[in-house]
């Protein structure tokens, strides 16, 4: 007759064998955790890099009256008075899109060229770096940008972060930056949260089985703890 095995030994193998499916995922959330604990938010968004545009207008700025706006582009929802690379622009949401139209005559401006881009990061950016790439990202857009923002100037910069700051080809805005840590700091977010297309599912399947092995390690150590306890005792 087989002899069952007692209490403790069953919890032991159980815990072990959790440990080794689960151990390292416990691991990763451990630096993972610590990483975006210990990190300041706002040097991770890169706000130290770059400066908000001047965005005071006078009335002057502007001759085209937005009726006028508004009959030519039916279709737009919004208007707005801005700057790109300190010069006065409209900006034009249509078909969820911002478009740059001359404040003088309501025409359609044409899209973002590199050198204007260029003067646009030069104003923005405040590194110490100097840019050493600017290509256009037309059809594919990296993981660190949203695809709804392309077409888009990348502008890289030599410094110790390794910035890029996005530029809109249609709009002229900073649409987003990235530096090194920040980088980081969404790698280590894809492996958080064990979502490794978008890192935007807090509910995936995987995380929520690696969930549920790691609590059962947890409990079954804690089961093993009290068994010693209680032995000593």
């Amino acid at each position: 007759m087989t002899r069952s095995l007692s209490p403790i030994i069953q919890t032991r193998r159980w815990h072990r064998l959790l440990m080794w499916v689960i151990g390292l995922q416990m691991v990763i959330w451990a630096i993972s955790g610590s990483y975006f604990a210990l990190m300041n938010i706002h040097f991770i968004h890169g706000d130290h890099l770059v400066t908000p545009p001047a965005r005071a207008l006078s009335a002057e700025s502007y001759r085209v009256p937005f009726n006028d706006l508004r009959a030519r582009y039916p279709d737009a929802t919004g208007f707005s008075l801005t700057r790109i690379a300190e010069q006065p622009v409209i900006q034009m949401t249509i078909q969820g899109q911002l478009r740059l139209l001359d404040p003088q005559t309501g025409a359609l401006l044409p899209p973002v060229s590199e050198s204007l881009a260029k003067r646009i990061g030069q104003q923005a950016y405040q590194g110490s770096g100097t840019l050493s790439a600017a290509p256009l990202l037309t059809d594919t857009a990296p993981s660190e940008l949203s695809p709804r923002h392309l077409p888009a100037w990348r502008l890289d910069y030599d410094d110790w972060g390794q910035t890029s700051l996005y530029i809109s080809q249609l709009s002229g805005e900073l649409v987003t930056k990235r530096h090194r840590y920040w980088r980081w700091f969404d790698q280590l977010w894809y492996l958080h949260i064990l979502d490794y297309d978008d890192g935007e599912d807090l509910n995936n399947l995987l995380l929520r089985t690696a969930a549920c092995l790691a609590l059962a390690g947890t409990l079954s150590g804690a089961l093993l703890l009290w068994f010693r306890l209680r032995r000593r005792s």
